[in-house]
């Protein structure tokens, strides 16, 4: 699936990967050893709600974009880095706003292509 920020009128993933069921959501990045470039995983929730995403077992940072029903920006996390074993120093992203959908991308992508909160995307 691609994913297109129309607002900024840029590609945020070429190919993204779409988890929908709970395994799928629970699981999302972890254990990989990296995110293929202008790939991403979506995640959806089916409905609008603050999802708490976190980075447990994972390699690499990522950028978290949380979108509306209506697919429209409501929250962005940019370089969220992965947890330590260290359980002191796990956090949970949740967004300002209820999304329907989470979009993660390698650590960078928000920045890259200006995407803001209110901007509308197309998937």
């Amino acid at each position: 699936m691609k994913i297109f920020n129309i607002t900024r009128k840029t590609a945020l993933a070429e190919k993204a990967e779409v988890a929908q069921s709970p395994w799928q959501k629970t699981k999302g990045l972890m254990l990989r050893g990296a995110l293929e470039k202008n790939s991403g995983l979506l995640m959806d929730f089916e409905s609008e709600k603050k999802p708490g995403i976190w980075m447990p077992l994972m390699k690499f940072p990522l950028d978290l974009i949380f979108i509306s029903a209506d697919k429209k920006v409501v929250d962005a996390k940019e370089n969220v880095r992965p947890i330590s074993f260290d359980f002191r120093t796990w956090r949970i992203y949740v967004p300002k706003e209820k999304c329907r959908w989470v979009l993660e991308l390698n650590a960078g992508k928000i920045s890259e292509t200006k995407t803001n909160i209110g901007d509308v995307i197309k998937f």
